[in-house]
């Protein structure tokens, strides 16, 4: 089964100044499913790696991409409409849409594992497929 990547733990891994940048250099290294990338995540993470890390970090992580380390995946329309509707819903707690359409791709292709460090905007999003995501590492 995949796991869904979250910003928080790819920068973690990068940032070696990240308090939990060896804790994501390990579940990285035991991480032996397919790791999937949102598209909206990608674009978070270029703009959160280029600000702490530089532009060589930003290519490194699409290199991973390209070399076929980590699989991107886009949202689809529906993706959209229900992050849309997770957004409604737990609007009170100010979700982003980067979560949201983490949460929908994730009921889209049946993932029930997100990898995050950043664990409160992801648990309030309540997926459809699941009473909860597997919250790792």
């Amino acid at each position: 089964m995949a796991i869904l990547l979250d910003a928080s733990i790819v920068l973690a891994a990068a940032d070696r100044a990240d308090l939990n940048h060896a804790a994501a250099l390990a579940w990285f290294g035991r991480a032996h499913e397919p790791l999937l990338l949102g598209t909206l995540t990608l674009a978070e993470l270029d703009v959160l790696l280029q600000r702490e890390l530089g532009v060589a970090a930003s290519l490194a992580l699409v290199e991973s991409i390209a070399g076929g380390a980590i699989r991107l995946v886009g949202p689809s329309e529906a993706d959209l409409r229900r992050a849309m509707q997770l957004m409604g819903s737990t609007a009170e707690h100010h979700p982003r849409l980067a979560d949201a359409v983490l949460v929908a791709v994730a009921e889209r292709l049946g993932v029930h594992r997100i990898a995050t460090f950043d664990r409160r905007p992801i648990a309030v999003l309540r997926p459809r497929h699941v009473k909860a995501f597997d919250l790792e590492p």
